[in-house]
């Protein structure tokens, strides 16, 4: 399924050469694909100055894979790739061999867990060709991409919604989460062996444990980001009307 535009993996019937068609219309990107984006560009995941305006799902069945290939250039680097339902492999090389059916070799090999975000960038994205060896059972990948301004489709409107979209700023006065999380017990709530042991560690690096202190001598930094103020509704599912385009997952051809 592609949002934002359509993509021709190949030259199509009509000529059209692989990369971005112009002239054709699909479905905008949904609502829940959005909020991902504004996710992740706040948290630090993607560029403020690369924020997708396009995608394209792809819906592995059991033994479905991705040959190796370079994205095109109709799309601006970095771009990312979110895994669902199960993990798999991918490989990079700048020369992937074709072992046989769905089955590839190359240098490297990365794990993509469930729910993991892999960015492309540079010679991972320019250099490298990668691809998806056949998956294990079924899984649904979603690629953001945005397209170069030379290329966006003749009735390409900009979403409002992802426009001007800001990363979240490291703030020393508020305490993330994670901060929050990481407080210690006053040390008179540990046993006498603890808190010895506690004291004996902090000297050995040099820091004295203050009379009362009810913290750890060696806090956080403050690089946390405010995710308190992360006022995005939970993510859910999402009808996104007609489909525009459906592909099979390792297919070359619309």
């Amino acid at each position: 399924m592609q949002f934002g535009c359509c993509y021709n993996y190949s030259a199509d019937k009509d000529g059209n050469p692989p990369g971005i068609i112009r002239d054709e219309e699909v479905d905008p990107l949904p609502p829940m694909f959005k909020q991902m984006i504004k996710r992740m560009v706040r948290w630090h995941i993607l560029p403020p100055t690369c924020i997708p305006n396009s995608c394209i799902v792809n819906i592995y069945d059991e033994g479905d894979c991705i040959p190796p290939h370079i994205d095109h250039h109709d799309f601006l680097r970095p771009f990312c790739t979110v895994s669902f339902l199960t993990e798999c492999n991918i490989l990079f090389g700048s020369s992937l061999k074709i072992v046989g059916p769905g089955e590839f070799s190359g240098p490297i090999s990365i794990p993509l867990p469930v729910g993991s975000v892999l960015i492309l960038n540079g010679n991972g994205a320019d250099v490298a060709k990668h691809c998806v060896p056949a998956v294990p059972t079924k899984r649904i990948s979603i690629t953001f991409r945005k397209m170069d301004d030379s290329k966006l489709p003749y009735k390409f409107s900009p979403d409002p919604e992802l426009m001007g979209i800001k990363a979240m700023v490291n703030s020393p006065s508020n305490k993330s989460p994670i901060e929050q999380n990481n407080r210690q017990k006053p040390l008179a709530s540990y046993s006498p062996t603890t808190k010895s042991a506690f004291q004996q560690k902090n000297q050995n690096r040099n820091n004295k444990v203050p009379s009362g202190n009810t913290e750890t001598p060696s806090r956080l930094k403050n690089n946390s980001f405010i995710i308190e103020n992360d006022d995005f509704p939970p993510l859910g599912s999402s009808n996104s009307g007609n489909r525009a385009r459906f592909t099979r997952a390792g297919s070359r051809q619309l």
